[in-house]
């Protein structure tokens, strides 16, 4: 299929590849149960789907079945953002930092040191770096601290790093504390890995970081400037500008598309707002279109909904 797809791509079909092994929220999200498949979108929404091996001539012909006069449909969807390595003898390497490192290499002051007082700046503060291990080897992910008492805090992450894990799983994670990192057990309250992929943890706190407020009211715009943090490769926080390029583009849960594809390890990491106010959730990326995919802050509320205590974030 490679030579066929590559061919129409040069023909200007907007047509790209999924490995759904890598991509499990995806295929489930899209119903995706038969391979091979091949999907129809367009502005998010599934038109067509047809399964097994297809000629190239029959897949031109389906392609302009749907949209005979006008550019090409797309046929992708995103990538997830957990950043993974394998054990090699015992250990693991971590991948090379990204172009998100907020500190470049020609000596130009970092995003936080560019904007002191930023809501950015407090969302950095509360991004805490989660990491997994199996026989297989490890992965990283990012979650934001929404509420704090009692010396503990709770942490919204994404549901799909916990995919296929027992809820009583000690989870590692990393704290960024004024005074230095500590690493901590955390343990998931619940997780949704595949209708809204969101989870929500509970940590041991010593205080000093500042919770990230919900915004669920607010409306957003496209080109709203936002503020997105997270853990490159498992690297420490690092915080990115952006703005909003759309709104519930695709079916299921309400999602927003941003300018700028999360790397791996990002997943998880909050995006916020102007005031601050954390608005969704990383769970996936574009790569070809540059975008970060981020499920609404609202299905956060609902998950702690159902386990009684949304009156903690209430307004």
């Amino acid at each position: 299929m490679k030579p066929t797809i590559k061919s129409l791509q040069t023909l200007g079909y907007d047509i790209r590849t999924v490995d759904v092994t890598k991509n499990e929220a995806l295929a489930k999200r899209y119903g995706v149960e038969e391979l091979p498949a091949t999907v129809i979108v367009h502005h998010g929404k599934i038109k067509d789907r047809t399964l097994g091996l297809i000629s190239r001539k029959d897949l031109e012909v389906f392609l302009r079945k749907h949209h005979p006069e006008k550019s090409p449909p797309r046929i992708v969807e995103p990538v997830t953002t957990i950043s993974r390595a394998a054990f090699v003898d015992g250990n693991f390497q971590k991948a090379t930092q990204s172009r998100w490192i907020s500190v470049n290499r020609a000596g130009a002051p970092s995003l936080t040191q560019v904007l002191p007082n930023s809501p950015g700046r407090q969302l950095l503060k509360a991004t805490v770096r989660i990491e997994l291990r199996d026989d297989s080897g490890v992965s990283f992910g990012s979650g934001t601290i929404i509420h704090a008492q009692n010396n503990r805090a709770l942490i919204a992450t994404c549901g799909h790093l916990f995919r296929g894990m027992p809820m009583t799983q000690p989870v590692s994670v990393d704290v960024f504390y004024p005074q230095g990192e500590k690493r901590v057990q955390g343990r998931i309250l619940i997780s949704d890995a595949d209708k809204y992929d969101v989870a929500l943890m509970i940590i041991p706190y010593q205080g000093e970081i500042t919770p990230i407020a919900l915004d669920l009211d607010t409306q957003l715009a496209r080109g709203q400037r936002v503020f997105t943090a997270g853990c490159n490769h498992g690297n420490k926080p690092t915080l990115q500008r952006s703005q909003v390029n759309s709104i519930n583009r695709y079916d299921g849960p309400e999602n927003i598309q941003t300018q700028g594809a999360p790397v791996g390890g990002r997943s998880g990491g909050g995006l916020v707002n102007q005031d601050g106010k954390l608005i969704g959730i990383c769970n996936a990326a574009d790569l070809e279109d540059d975008e970060g995919f981020y499920v609404s802050a609202k299905y956060i509320q609902l998950m702690m909904q159902r386990l009684g205590i949304a009156d903690l974030v209430a307004p």
